[in-house]
This record gives structure tokens, C-alpha cells and sequence, in this order.
């Protein structure tokens, strides 16, 4: 019976990252990073780089030094952009939502405040998983799913780094079944969309275009699917959670 509890709890928090896009605040996420990806990451970089010649076994293109610091610079900036859009979705969450009142302009300035710890939690989770799946599989999944929470908990009321940390883990503990599910899903979901992509042999605007908008999916829907995970399991320690209920509804009535 408890088996069956971790999985219900699992399963329903997969549906809800999947079809989180149903949210007004998911769907401007996606959106932005949709955007992001494709007009920075393609248009700007590969384009620059020259990246294309070498692909499409066309002419040997050498940058000048010049279009490396232009295309590494747009690199940095648009990855920066990509987890500001996850952090204000995060935000947004977890205190706009309960706090109605709360203006635009407050929400992105708030948003900004706590981006600093969001951007190092995301790196740090993102290098982990990386690196341990690269390197050991089995390891990079345990490690990987004991950090899904990092980033939840380090923009989460007035944690410090270390005390998000140290919740993540802690969270994936108790929350071992779900986290590992979650995360070997996402994966292979990671996965799936690449093949696909690289399967239907698109041109390449279109190839760049359906990666961008999959892998801006990707990231939201997972994110989604941990914070849901995160937020019901704070709701059992704080004996009830609005926000949830609000989300929860939202999608429900659509």
C-alpha cells in the first residue's frame, strides 16, 4: 500500500509538470525560453560561430576572437536568462500566487533578489546530474534526484544555501521513490526528444526551432514536476498549502 502511495504521488505529479503548460505563468515561461533558445542560441551563436559550415560539411569557417567573445558572451547571457524565467516561475509560485496584490514590477524585482541563490542552486544541480551520468550512471541518478529540490528550496522562504541544500537532500530522502522516478523519467523524456528531433531530419532552422520550443518544454514541465513534489510534501509539515490548492484548481478547471 505504501508502494502504491509513493507511485499515485509520483504519477500525479508527472501529469502535473507535463500539462503545467495549461498554466498562464507556465505557458509565458516556456514561451520565453522557447524564444531565448532559438533567437540567441541559434540565430546568434550558431550563426556567429560559423557553427553550420562545420555541421553541414560546408566551407572551414575560423572565427575571429571578436565573434568567439560575441557568441560565448551570448551564451552566458542567454543561459542567465533561461533560469531567471525558471526563477520568476518559481517565485511566482510560491508567493504571488498567495500574495494577489503583489504587482508586476514588485514580482520581477523580487525575482531578481533571489536569482543570485536560484542561479548558483541550478548550476550546482545541473554540473551534479551532468557529470554523475557521464561519468557513473546509477550514482548521477541518486545524486541528480537528491538535488531536484535544490533550487525549490533556495529561493523558499529565507534559506541560506546550505540549509536549501541540506532540505533537497533531506526532501529526497523522504521522498526517495518519487525523486528517483521523476528524475529517471525526465531523462529519458530528455532523451526521447533528441532522437525524435535528430529522427525526423529537419532543415536546419526547423531543427533549431523544434529543439528550442521541446527543450524549453523540457525544462518546465520538469521543474513544474519537482516544485509539485516540494510543495506537497511542505503541505504535510505546514498543515495545509494554499498555493498548491490554487495551482492545483487552476488546472483542474481548464
Amino acid at each position: 500500500m505504501k508502494e502504491q502511495g509513493h507511485l499515485k504521488s509520483s504519477l500525479s505529479s508527472l501529469i502535473y509538470g507535463f500539462k503545467s503548460l495549461l498554466e498562464p505563468s507556465s505557458f509565458f515561461a516556456f514561451l520565453s525560453i522557447g524564444l531565448i533558445l532559438f533567437l540567441l542560441g541559434f540565430i546568434v551563436i550558431f550563426k556567429t560561430l560559423g557553427l553550420g559550415a562545420f555541421l553541414n560539411g560546408g566551407f572551414i569557417f575560423t572565427p575571429s576572437t571578436a565573434t568567439i567573445v560575441t557568441g560565448e558572451s551570448v551564451f552566458v547571457i542567454s543561459f542567465l536568462l533561461v533560469v531567471f524565467s525558471l526563477c520568476t516561475l518559481f517565485y511566482y509560485k510560491l508567493y504571488y500566487l498567495v500574495s494577489r496584490n503583489m504587482k508586476l514590477g514588485s514580482l520581477i524585482k523580487r525575482s531578481l533578489a533571489a536569482f543570485p541563490k536560484f542561479l548558483i542552486a541550478t548550476f550546482i544541480q545541473s554540473a551534479v546530474s551532468i557529470i554523475g551520468l557521464i561519468a557513473l550512471v546509477i550514482p548521477g541518478i541518486y545524486y541528480g534526484s537528491s538535488l531536484m529540490f535544490f533550487n525549490f528550496f533556495s529561493i523558499y522562504g529565507n534559506s541560506t544555501l546550505h540549509s536549501a541544500f541540506s532540505n533537497s537532500r533531506n526532501m529526497a530522502k523522504d521522498l526517495r521513490i518519487e525523486s528517483l522516478f521523476a528524475f529517471v523519467v525526465y531523462i529519458a523524456v530528455l532523451f526521447a526528444f533528441v532522437y525524435l528531433v535528430n529522427g525526423l531530419h529537419l532543415t536546419e532552422t526547423y531543427s533549431a526551432l523544434a529543439y528550442a520550443f521541446l527543450l524549453s518544454y523540457w525544462a518546465v514541465s520538469c521543474s513544474n514536476t519537482s516544485f509539485n513534489l516540494a510543495d506537497k510534501n511542505t503541505t504535510k509539515l505546514t498543515g495545509g498549502s494554499s498555493l498548491y490548492k490554487n495551482v492545483r484548481a487552476g488546472l483542474e478547471g481548464v
